[in-house]
């Protein structure tokens, strides 16, 4: 199986997508946990917005994986 997980945008000079791990430290089972945070670099009174989206499925390759986000994507950049 994988999971992807997808967003619009990475990091520019206004905002930022940001991935961490966190461990948490519980007897005999630990359970790591992935997270993300949207930064903001100079707030100011607007709304702000990014767009994401999550894949479970079958993993087939990574070339699969690509092609998941490129549908994605296009269907974006459309609208």
């Amino acid at each position: 199986m994988v999971l992807i997980l997808m967003f619009d945008r990475a990091c520019n000079d206004r905002d930022e997508m940001r991935f961490s791990l966190f461990k948490f430290k519980v007897p005999r089972h630990p359970r790591p946990a992935w997270d993300f945070q949207y930064v903001i670099h100079k707030v100011d009174a607007k709304t702000y917005e990014f767009s994401g989206r999550l894949v479970w499925k079958k993993l087939v390759s990574p070339e699969d994986c690509e092609e998941e986000y490129r549908r994605w994507r296009s269907r974006l950049d459309r609208k």
